[in-house]
């Protein structure tokens, strides 16, 4: 029978009977099996992962599994599914975390389809934090893909999942590659060569996983693993626009710097990451007034035929003079034929000339025209379901097909037939009007060729033409880029603002909680943007000294550097958890807002983070004694 429990179950039920009662399995792969259990003593659900039997006979594979849970265990993050226990009970090794309920991101894909660029990069900048706080407890994923992503239901937040474990068995002889290095498909160029990694490789990972959420599919696809590799290693990547029409060209940018072959060349950190997918949600609302006047303007025009109204108008009058009149009206018609016609040019002149005068270019309107058809897109999805395209084309089909009928009808009235004539091609065009009107609703066409206009080499040229003479002050991107810390912070102080009124009154101080944890987090990037800068200025220093007494300098400039890298490291981790910790408030607020968390609970998170903020203080008081130190680096 399919719904049989196999022989893992049974056999791991049997060790752990009286501490953990399976339910059932939730999923296999080469590194592991997945059992959903209660947890007796507790009273919840959690997710048990078990090493298959026959890796965990292996004494390296088995120490190594548990070396690397334990340190997977360890971390503490929002975005991170948390391990609770990591256990041998006699042949079993496994580790017990948190059961999410809900649904793998590769999941949701399979089963819905590519992403709205809306949608997925909530949940890229999700995974990036916890990527930004897993890398700086030096621990690297290695099998970052959409099945290790999974989305909560009720609060939509995104949780890594097997954090570490990936690393189990790397370089163990025997294995299959998928087994042994991750998963191919979702593997970076250093990885695949068997070389080692660092925090890059799951940039790269994360970028092709953005990739696939978004299109529907990995970067590359091959007939065996090998070939898929060979493909990471040397082959181009496809560019995610020709996917994905409409996708917003800053977050395909994000994406295209994630999966350079070089880890140098690609974003270098996952909050340098989380950061770039912040900004690129942010755009749209963030669009300048000059850009967005200017796609307003161009769509209505457009939807409205003012850009032929005019040219027709001008043939219709000027060509009946030059037809009737004499030579000199001639002349006076073809000067209204060429006034006319220029009415459109001269004016879209004049708008992309405001445009260029207020600091922004040709990039800057693509653009927001992207991101103008991805909010049709939004739209009509939403006005006409998922498939409003295919149901467009049947409706354009329909009007195609009562035009070829009523051509037939005409012709049967030529024919003698006029009463059967008149009855086919009257339904017809009435048909056809009606086609096509709702084949128009739904239809992105427009808005495609509006991008592919300003994309282009005439777009170009047009802003060259219109700016001529205008010294532009500075290089607006048409983008404010927040910050992560701000970035959380606004999302609670939305969150708290949509409580009701009584909830809000009972948290009165969690705004002013929010505010200074987002000032520590600020004020702790700029100290560690302020330790690199020193430790880059030092160059050298940090090599270990000779023994000599000449050297004796060379001896205190290095224990100066090394002082500031330990300062710069506190820093970093300070900064992750201050960043977790304002996370751990927006989290707890939607599941206030979702029914699923009481008062109590959040209170306690908010005395947990004004210790946090107390840590901060004593932290930054701390590095004033470290200016000596800077000082000898200085010199």
């Amino acid at each position: 029978m399919d719904d049989a429990p196999s022989p893992e179950f049974l056999t791991l039920q049997s060790a752990i009977a009286g501490r953990y009662s399976l339910e059932k399995e939730l999923g296999r792969g080469g590194m592991g099996i997945v059992f959903l259990a209660r947890d007796v003593a507790l009273e919840r659900l959690v997710a048990i992962k078990l090493l298959p039997p026959s890796m965990a006979k292996q004494a390296a594979l088995r120490q190594r599994f548990l070396r690397e849970a334990r340190t997977a265990a360890k971390l503490s993050h929002p975005n991170i599914v948390p391990i609770f226990a990591v256990e041998e009970v006699g042949e079993f090794v496994f580790f017990v975390m948190a059961y999410v309920e809900g649904e793998s991101l590769g999941e949701r894909v399979s089963h819905g389809g590519p992403l709205r660029p809306g949608d997925a990069t909530p949940i890229m900048r999700d995974i990036s934090w916890a990527l930004a706080y897993a890398h700086a407890q030096d621990v690297v994923h290695r099998d970052i893909k959409p099945d290790n992503i999974l989305l909560e239901k009720g609060t939509g937040r995104a949780l890594v999942a097997d954090f570490g474990i990936a690393r189990v068995g790397d370089g163990a002889p025997g294995g299959e590659i998928a087994e042994v290095l991750g998963t191919p498909e979702f593997m970076s160029p250093e990885q695949a060569t068997g070389e080692p990694v660092d925090a890059r490789s799951d940039i790269y990972s994360l970028g092709v996983t953005a990739f696939y959420a978004l299109s529907g599919r990995p970067v590359f696809q091959a007939e065996s693993p090998s070939e898929t590799l060979a493909q990471h290693i040397s082959a181009a990547p496809p560019r995610l626009a020709s996917l994905v029409p409409g996708v917003p060209r800053r977050l395909s940018t994000v994406i295209e710097r994630c999966l350079a072959k070089e880890p140098a060349d690609r974003i270098q950190n996952g909050e340098e990451l989380a950061e770039a997918f912040v900004a690129a949600l942010e755009a749209k609302k963030e669009t300048p007034l000059a850009v967005r006047l200017f796609v307003k303007k161009t769509r209505e025009r457009q939807d409205r035929g003012h850009n032929i109204v005019y040219p027709l108008s001008g043939v219709y009058i000027g060509g009946g003079l030059m037809l009737t009149g004499p030579s000199e009206v001639q002349l006076i018609g073809l000067g209204i034929i060429t006034a006319f016609g220029s009415v459109p040019v001269l004016s879209l002149l004049r708008r992309i000339r405001r445009v260029v005068s207020a600091g922004y270019g040709q990039p800057d309107v693509v653009l927001a025209f992207e991101e103008d058809l991805g909010s049709l897109d939004e739209e009509l999805s939403f006005l006409y379901g998922d498939n409003y395209v295919r149901t467009g084309k049947r409706w354009r089909n329909v009007a195609f097909g009562a035009i070829g009928t009523g051509i037939l009808g005409i012709f049967a009235i030529f024919a003698g037939a006029l009463e059967a004539g008149f009855f086919a091609s009257t339904a017809s065009a009435v048909t056809a009007m009606v086609a096509a009107v709702q084949s128009q609703k739904r239809s992105t066409k427009r808005a495609s060729r509006r991008v592919k206009f300003w994309r282009n080499r005439f777009g170009k040229w047009l802003f060259k033409s219109a700016g001529y003479g205008i010294k532009v002050q500075s290089e607006a991107t048409g983008v404010t880029s927040r910050p992560t810390e701000i970035a959380i912070g606004v999302a609670v102080s939305g969150l708290f603002h949509s409580l009701p009124k009584a909830t809000r009154e009972s948290m009165a101080d969690l705004p002013g909680i929010v505010e200074k944890l987002e000032a520590d987090a600020h004020r702790l990037r700029l100290q560690v943007e302020e330790f690199d800068e020193l430790l880059s200025m030092a160059g050298n220093a940090g090599a270990a000294p000779a023994t000599s007494d000449e050297d004796s300098l060379a001896g205190q400039r290095h224990r100066a550097t090394e002082r500031i890298r330990a300062a710069r490291d506190k820093a970093q981790r300070q900064f992750a958890q201050t960043v977790a910790a304002l996370e751990n408030l927006r989290v707890d607020l939607l599941r206030m807002r979702a029914g699923t968390m009481n008062l109590e609970s959040v209170t306690a998170n908010l005395g947990t983070a004004q210790e946090l903020g107390a840590q901060i203080d004593r932290l930054l008081d701390a590095h004033s004694d470290i200016e000596a130190s800077l000082e000898a680096v200085r010199d």
